[in-house]
């Protein structure tokens, strides 16, 4: 993937090849990977359902004795990245709609085959995974209008969003640094766009998935 060149289509934030900056030096698995996303996750969900007023949502959503590491270097800078993005794709009516339609307890199959349309023309970028993130928060708040499970069903939701990232994504992340890479690239001129983006992108795999049923 280009980390440089001469400002041609490749360098353009919307195209997810990356940015300029060379990535950064992190020695960081998979798993690893993995068990932040659930950390970042658990930070986005709640801190969406708090603002939301959904009330008696523990602040802890990981199930007890699961990983959550290792640490993240300016985890408030990531977390906040995370929720800026999300508040841009609250304003996408046609997602709302689309997300709407989808049943809250639906099948581990079903949540699949959405993520994997995502990125299943093969480009990565932090608005896509971002629109994962948010795809996840609002199942989530159908488990808990819908579910008397509601606890554990988010936490399954968000162990399916876990194992999807580790084997789908990490690479990809752990190329670009780690996690912290998301706020430099949303630091990039054309970094307002990408909720756009985001949508657009989720959008796109929700349709691809009915069609295909």
């Amino acid at each position: 993937m280009a980390t440089g060149g001469d400002g041609g289509a490749e360098d353009h934030p919307l195209a997810g090849r990356g940015n300029r900056r060379q990535p950064l030096h992190r020695h960081l698995s998979r798993d690893d990977i993995g068990n932040q996303a659930r950390y970042l996750l658990n930070d986005f969900i709640h801190h969406r359902m708090q603002r939301d007023g959904i009330e008696d949502i523990p602040d802890d959503l990981i199930a007890p004795g699961t990983p959550r590491g290792p640490h993240i270097d300016r985890m408030k800078e990531v977390a906040d990245t995370l929720r800026e993005i999300g508040d841009q794709l609250d304003g996408d009516e046609r997602l709302q709609q689309l997300i709407a339609a989808v049943p809250p307890e639906c099948p581990e199959e079903t949540f699949m085959k959405v993520a994997k349309e995502i990125f299943k023309d093969g480009v990565f970028n932090w608005g896509r995974v971002v629109a994962l993130f948010y795809f996840t928060f609002k199942m989530a708040v159908k488990a808990v209008r819908n579910s008397l499970n509601r606890i554990p069903l988010i936490r399954t939701i968000m162990e399916w969003v876990v194992h999807f990232i580790r084997d789908h994504v990490a690479a990809w992340i752990i190329e670009r640094g780690g996690w912290e890479a998301i706020s430099e690239y949303f630091g990039t001129p054309m970094g307002q766009f990408l909720g756009i983006f985001a949508s657009a992108a989720l959008v796109t795999a929700y349709i691809l998935y009915k069609h295909s049923r």
